[in-house]
């Protein structure tokens, strides 16, 4: 079936992987999508970050054999074979290792070919990150056309991205979201391990918390007000599960950040899902 010439299909995939078992995770992730094919009409779809390996590492040895270059091995082959399958962009976080034995957290952009474009580099470290990770130069921005013809500017983040710097630059400075703003991007997509810092607390309202403090940390855009004209959307990819001491949130969701902030699709707090929308453009 056709999608409307307007359109963008998303799918955004919550799930809880395996810690440093990289085989068991691709299984999974192929059998969560395995009702998904070219006929689906897919345009993107986003991963937590370092989806495949895990999160908590103590430093680069820890982290090393779970590392991938960012166009070989089974990370990308695994992100290339999904993409190729549903002719869409993938986005993928990782570990990444260059040539020179530099490391960086990263997330895979793979084309609907199942070609490797150049990773996106997390520019806000998080202190686990900080263990084995060097920052990225700035923020991403990519452009690509859809199936159906559609340009979008792309804003690309990871996790610790949408926060301060180091959590001691001011508040309102809003340095992720100024600059998806400053670049006019139409979508903006953001892997995350985001931590859930009350693991036992289930209700409606710790669910409403994260999206309203995701949704604060883009307020540029409402600040905007009648400037901004178009549909501008953000989708977060995030995990659940627990690593060591550490429980992620999980609450991954497809938001619209203008004209006005509205919640499209949001996931529970302990359960996998994929999220599956149709944005306007």
């Amino acid at each position: 079936m056709n999608p409307k010439k307007n359109t963008v299909k998303v799918l955004c995939v919550q799930f809880e992987p395996k810690y440093k078992d990289i085989k068991s995770n691709i299984s999974h992730l192929e059998q969560m999508l395995s009702k998904y094919s070219e006929q689906d009409m897919i345009d993107i779809i986003v991963f937590p970050e370092m989806s495949l390996s895990g999160y908590i590492f103590d430093n680069i040895e820890d982290i090393k054999p779970y590392t991938s270059l960012y166009n070989q091995g089974e990370q990308f082959e695994f992100i290339s074979r999904i993409s190729k399958k549903l002719k869409c962009y993938s986005y993928l976080g990782y570990a990444e290792v260059t040539q020179d034995g530099k490391y960086y957290n990263s997330c895979f952009i793979i084309t609907p070919e199942g070609e490797s474009l150049p990773s996106y580099r997390k520019h806000f470290l998080y202190e686990d990150d900080e263990r084995w990770s060097l920052e990225g130069k700035d923020f991403g921005c990519m452009e690509i056309t859809t199936k159906n013809g559609i340009k979008l500017k792309l804003g690309i983040g990871i996790c610790m991205d949408i926060n301060p710097y180091k959590f001691k630059s001011p508040f309102n400075k809003m340095e992720f979201a100024n600059h998806c703003l400053n670049q006019n991007v139409d979508l903006i997509v953001f892997p995350t391990n985001w931590i859930d810092n009350e693991p036992n607390n289930l209700s409606e309202k710790h669910k409403y918390e994260l999206w309203n403090y995701w949704g604060e940390r883009m307020r540029p855009y409402q600040n905007a007000g009648k400037k901004i004209k178009k549909n501008v959307y953000m989708l977060f990819a995030n995990r659940i599960g627990k690593e060591k001491t550490t429980t992620f949130h999980g609450c991954s969701c497809i938001m619209k950040i203008a004209p006005k902030l509205e919640l499209i699709k949001g996931a529970e707090l302990k359960t996998e899902a994929i999220l599956e929308a149709t944005l306007n453009y």
